[in-house]
């Protein structure tokens, strides 16, 4: 027999459904804005002349000898776009949130943040492999978070009814690439930042792919 303490946890009343849709609303404003600081935050950790102290005459030799940090901070600035946008493919697909999923969005949040930490430090140690371990991890775990997320989402019925089983699933698939695409790279960080941050392009190779498995997922369910 099903425990009525069970029970009472899976079902929602009309008050806690209201309380839901309005807290959606809310979290999803929260991320909005704890995302578009992120990217404000990447633009200041450029050099700048009143802070780095350059002149105009040595602009061409700090960009020439910084490339590599702007080609950090431009894969930082892509990868937090990335993020952004797996969020709102979570969220936007709801029709109400709860605590325990409102609870997942900011820690991935907080992880994507922590990423832009080891941004920085990665810019000021001079890409140490460590480093860049640490920054392929957070993005890894905040990528982790987000599948898990439209799992709990989809556990507890928070996902809108306009929704069909296939597009739930090729969601899944659609989270994918960031988190596969970090794990992948970890090993690259030994081999110094240029090849770490080239190793990011295998991006183009994992989304193809997933690509490719969610074409064939709804020509099967076509058939």
């Amino acid at each position: 027999m099903k425990n009525p303490l069970e029970r009472f946890k899976t079902q929602a009343t009309p008050a806690v459904i209201e309380r839901g849709e309005r807290q959606l609303n809310r979290i999803m404003t929260i991320l909005d804005v704890l995302y578009a600081l992120m990217i404000f935050q990447v633009f200041l950790i450029m050099p700048r002349p009143e802070v780095d102290n350059f002149t105009a005459s040595e602009l061409v030799t700090v960009l020439r000898e910084s490339y590599i940090n702007y080609l950090v901070m431009t894969v930082g600035m892509i990868l937090i776009l990335l993020y952004w946008g797996q969020n709102h493919v979570i969220f936007g697909n709801l029709i109400r949130t709860d605590g325990t999923l409102s609870v997942i969005a900011i820690l991935q949040a907080f992880f994507v943040l922590l990423y832009l930490y080891f941004i920085r430090l990665d810019i000021q140690m001079g890409g140490q492999a460590l480093v860049l371990r640490l920054e392929s991890i957070s993005l890894a775990i905040a990528g982790g978070l987000g599948v898990w997320a439209w799992h709990y989402a989809n556990q507890r019925k928070l996902i809108s009814d306009k929704i069909s089983e296939l597009e739930k699933d090729k969601t899944y698939l659609k989270l994918m690439p960031e988190p596969i695409t970090s794990v992948l790279t970890i090993p690259f960080a030994a081999f110094g930042p240029d090849i770490w941050t080239a190793s990011w392009l295998l991006m183009i190779p994992v989304s193809y792919i997933l690509k490719r498995i969610r074409i064939r997922m709804k020509t099967r369910d076509m058939d």
